[in-house]
């Protein structure tokens, strides 16, 4: 999902949805000619754990894109103090978050990490309300051995020049052909750890703490997510 949305956000492919631009056409509108670096990332809005009136606990998350600008410091890129409001990626991630729903619709990979968020906010969910699970649970399927644990940063480098030619020749070789660079970094940081799924009380048909501490769960037979 992240590899994609760094290919989405050059230009790479054309867009979900009609009408979004790339972070690449908002730069070339821009007309600045300055590089620049950034980093975006998947991230969870807000996120909550629901109960049907037939017992069934239903995760719901809001997913965004966050954007912010890097510059560099003496341990390498960090985050710009301040990343001002019309920064090309900032748009970008903003249209992408307002389509964000539509999108995984279209692009299967958005949508299974949004399904994995889901699944992320159920599990916390059940750990912070102290909920017994029977055996049935972990028997469900088969334990696979663990992957690779490391995941690869992923960046993206576009480079721009321009040049100025007269009577068929270069005429600003000498002085530089105006090269602009954007790097482009980012992931995944689902940030659930600034959630209390199980710590306060819920609206009505939301399950609060009380309900679920220390209660022995039964599988359901038809789980939604």
């Amino acid at each position: 999902a992240d590899y994609h949305l760094k290919e989405l956000s050059m230009g790479e492919f054309e867009q979900p949805v009609v009408g979004m631009r790339s972070m690449t056409d908002y730069s070339e509108e821009e007309r600045a000619g300055q590089g620049w670096n950034a980093r975006e990332w998947f991230t969870v809005r807000n996120a909550e754990v629901c109960k049907s009136t037939d017992s069934v606990l239903i995760p719901r998350v809001e997913m965004s894109v966050e954007a912010r600008e890097q510059v560099e410091g003496p341990s390498g890129w960090q985050d710009a103090k301040v990343t001002r409001a019309d920064h090309p990626l900032v748009k970008f991630a903003e249209e992408f978050t307002h389509n964000f729903d539509l999108i995984a619709e279209r692009k299967s990979v958005v949508y299974h990490l949004r399904e994995l968020a889901k699944a992320s906010v159920l599990a916390k969910f059940l750990f912070e309300a102290d909920a017994v699970m029977d055996d049935s649970w972990f028997n469900a399927c088969e334990v696979k051995d663990a992957c690779c644990l490391e995941i690869p940063q992923l960046w993206n480098e576009r480079c721009e020049s321009q040049i100025r030619v007269q009577d068929g020749r270069i005429v600003n070789g000498e002085a530089g052909f105006g090269t602009s660079m954007n790097l482009l970094y980012g992931g995944v940081q689902f940030g659930l750890d600034k959630f209390q799924l199980a710590g306060a009380r819920q609206p009505a048909r939301m399950m609060s703490a009380g309900l679920a501490a220390r209660q022995f769960v039964q599988p359901a037979r038809h789980m939604s997510a």
